[in-house]
């Protein structure tokens, strides 16, 4: 039997049957109430959370489980769709009986300040009483983090999606066209004021950046004001000693970037950009020609990216050294560059654009992963709502990406490997630059080893992700017009 607890960790909020005062000896027995409360986030056999809470709850008296039904519980998440409202999410319970001891399984992690409701009819006592009582837990998650252990989230607006991913997705907008440089620095103020406003910058930072865009010097390495406001526009993100790294000596060549230039060059296996070194040590970064109108804000989790595609060596090709580690944790460090981007201009989300629709799609395997610290976010498979198959792609099309693999998507980590298997790219090891690994230490902290691309780095990133928060999550969510 489980006795009187003294853990004052949970509350409990019960209403207890009054003794009533009968004459000639007459006196009912009191009905049971509840003596302990105890809420624990269950777990599977290699100690990974799961998307469940196990809930005991221990009464004076002997029960019966009558109903399992009559049991109720519900939490409010937030609304993606709304941002401001929230939703009235209700959770699956199973429970057994035995003795006095009630055990509730839950389908998803229950919220904190929640009520589990028992209704007549589903609890009767040793003594035959009806046991109707709410129990508030104050154990749980909250608003944010309940709206996370609601995943795996899905399209609403598919038009975000690419449709080699997301099923009945429309075909991008071609952006081939730059802006004009008078346009693209108005936009390069107007998002740096937006960063100032939110205290991610202070005006010195945007002055300096500002002045880095408009000088003579950085033209000649970066031609495009669009690149060059994609560059500068980093200012303020875990990315932003990529500014150092292009336009100065610090990177592994000890040389500066030769160039970074929009190209209709770039190999047919590169989507987006490709890095290369020439006989002369001097690093090139060619961004695919078709995207020179894309908004420099995505444009800037590119140049993020490519600025870790540092090497001193290279095939025939020029192309340096690489792994499927390398782009896992490559491809994350883009991802969570273009997250903070998208929180201080999220309508950029919404461009419908070939550029936009990748990353939104990265995006969305990332949101929806996390494995050991779950509901927090990661890279790696998340728990789901049970019953629910693991799939970051919620209506997918069959075989996501086109990389000849029809089973569902379980991660981000098995969506970017499931690329660059595709791509033939191998895996040795593959040193880390000093860019890499400051980038990296600004996202998980300054423990651990960074020197190399892998495994090890990869649960860094699945453990200790401090800057995209369970807040940074539902409102990237909503950027992305996600529900559940």
């Amino acid at each position: 039997m489980l006795r009187r607890s003294n853990d004052t960790s949970v509350s409990v909020k019960g209403s207890t049957a009054a003794i009533e005062s009968l004459e000639g000896r007459q006196l009912m027995a009191a009905a049971a109430t509840v003596i302990a409360v105890k809420i624990a986030k269950r777990v599977d056999g290699s100690g990974n959370s799961l998307d469940s809470n196990r809930i005991t709850i221990g009464f004076t008296q002997n029960i019966t489980l009558n109903n399992s039904s009559l049991l109720r519980n519900f939490g409010y998440a937030n609304d993606l769709l709304t941002g401001s409202a929230q939703r009235k999410v209700t959770v699956g319970l199973s429970a057994t009986a035995s003795e006095n001891v009630l055990t509730i399984i839950t389908d998803r992690l229950i919220r904190k300040g929640s009520k589990l409701q028992i209704l007549p009819g589903a609890i009767t006592d040793a003594s035959g009483n009806d046991l109707t009582q709410s129990i508030t837990f104050t154990n749980g998650q909250n608003k944010p983090r309940f709206t996370m252990a609601s995943r795996s989230w899905r399209a609403s607006d598919k038009s975000f999606f690419s449709n080699d991913v997301i099923s009945g997705a429309p075909s991008a907008t071609v952006l081939n066209t730059q802006p004009s440089s008078v346009t693209v620095r108005a936009n390069l103020v107007t998002f740096l004021n937006k960063k100032v406003t939110a205290g991610l910058i202070t005006s010195a930072q945007e002055t300096s950046a500002l002045a880095t865009f408009d000088s003579s010097v950085t033209a000649g390495y970066i031609p495009s004001a669009n690149l060059r406001a994609a560059l500068v526009s980093l200012v303020g993100t875990v990315a932003e000693p990529a500014i150092a790294t292009y336009l100065t000596k610090a990177n592994v060549t000890g040389k500066s970037w030769a160039s970074v230039v929009f190209s209709s060059s770039v190999s047919a296996s590169a989507p987006t950009a490709e890095t290369k070194l020439s006989p002369n040590n001097r690093l090139t970064t060619f961004v695919r020609d078709s995207l020179q109108g894309e908004s420099f804000i995505a444009l800037s989790a590119i140049l993020a990216r490519e600025a870790l595609h540092q090497g001193t060596t290279a095939n025939p090709g020029g192309n340096t050294p690489d792994s499927i580690d390398a782009e896992v944790i490559d491809t994350a460090i883009a991802n969570i560059v273009y997250g903070q981007q998208l929180l201080v201009d999220p309508s950029v989300a919404g461009a419908g654009s070939t550029l936009t629709t990748y990353l939104n799609t990265q995006l969305l395997a990332l949101l929806n992963s996390g494995q050991k610290l779950y509901p927090y976010g990661g890279i790696e498979q998340a728990a789901t709502v049970a019953g629910a198959a693991q799939n970051v792609f919620v209506g997918g099309v069959a075989d996501p990406g086109g990389f000849g693999n029809s089973t569902p998507v379980t991660s981000f980590h098995d969506f970017v490997q499931r690329d660059f298997t595709h791509r033939g790219l191998g895996n040795p090891t593959i040193a880390t630059s000093p860019y890499a690994q400051t980038v990296l230490k600004n996202i998980v902290g300054t423990s651990g080893v960074f020197t190399t691309f892998n495994h090890t780095v990869q649960g860094y990133l699945d453990t200790r992700n401090q800057v995209l928060t369970d807040v940074a999550y539902n409102k990237l969510g909503q950027a992305l017009k996600l529900t559940f």
